[in-house]
């Protein structure tokens, strides 16, 4: 049966990693991230919503596509709002596959740490503000 792994984390928690080692031990599982494709659809050019909608719209399109030949998706965006894991699990849903969710609950200075290695990090103050808006969420 197909499935939807949802990871949740934030940016340096280690998602990407995560989803690159399932898919060595699954090679029939694909993997689905909406900054590869904002990179791809969008290019350098700053976030707007229009362009996010386009951004959201490939998304599903990728994950419907995979979740109807039976492949298993692994989705390693943030996904810190309940809306997007709504979503998620309701796309799964909509294609007779399950969904799951794995949380990285990384330290937040150990996810800024890693960030400051990356070629373009996202920065202390953005992964700050992204960990109050997973307290908010409740963290789960």
């Amino acid at each position: 049966m197909a499935e939807l792994i949802i990871l949740r984390g934030l940016p340096g928690s280690g998602k990407t990693t995560w989803a690159r080692e399932y898919l060595a031990d699954h090679p029939d599982a694909i993997r689905v991230n909406r900054d590869d494709l904002r990179a791809m659809l969008h290019g350098e050019r700053p976030w707007s919503m229009v362009d996010e909608a386009t951004t959201l719209a490939a998304r599903d399109a990728v994950i419907a596509a995979a979740l109807r030949c039976g492949r298993t998706v692994v989705v390693d965006d943030t996904n810190l709002t309940r809306w997007h894991r709504q979503e998620l699990t309701a796309l799964a849903e909509r294609h007779g596959a399950s969904a799951r969710l794995v949380v990285l609950d990384t330290p937040i200075a150990e996810c800024i740490r890693r960030d400051a290695l990356r070629p373009r990090p996202v920065g202390a103050a953005r992964i700050t503000e992204l960990a109050r808006c997973w307290e908010r969420e409740g963290g789960e």
